[in-house]
């Protein structure tokens, strides 16, 4: 009689690990939605300057890098921080408005980050800006994304 309670017990702790490691793999799966590396959006202004915004899955806690690369009309590439902490970004946009010279990224309609390009400047925020540095933070060989 106690060996099939022990047999059991330990039967029903075994399928509990079970269940539990495959929640936690479905929910770590739902949030990260791996696959998504890659260029999201890209725009070229009549100058022959181009920006890209890009992100990598970190297949970890911190799901998604998510990046800006810009590059002037000399020909120089440069890279900006927008985010490491993200989840898959999905509907992005880029525009540019010529008469403030703002290169801006939308995700989902809601503004992301910003590229001040007459001050040399980019912010970054949820929904508005909340800090910003000099533009390009690193000098880069080449776009770390293919335009889209």
């Amino acid at each position: 009689m106690m060996t099939l309670l022990k047999r059991r017990l330990r039967d029903s702790v075994l399928w509990f690990g079970f269940a539990f490691i495959v929640t936690v793999l479905g929910v770590f799966l739902a949030i990260v939605q791996p696959g998504g590396s890659g260029s999201l959006a890209s725009i070229e202004l009549p100058d022959g300057s181009a920006y890209r915004v890009g992100q990598r899955c970190n297949w970890s806690v911190e799901p998604y890098t998510v990046s800006f690369n810009m590059r002037s009309s000399n020909g120089e590439w440069g890279w900006c921080y927008i985010d490491h902490q993200a989840n898959r970004w999905r509907d992005v946009t880029l525009s540019y408005d010529a008469t403030a010279d703002v290169v801006t990224v939308l995700e989902q309609g809601n503004w992301k980050a910003a590229l001040n390009r007459k001050r040399g400047t980019f912010a970054i925020g949820d929904g508005r800006p909340k800090r910003e540095v000099n533009a390009p933070q690193i000098p880069i060989s080449q776009a770390q994304f293919a335009a889209k």
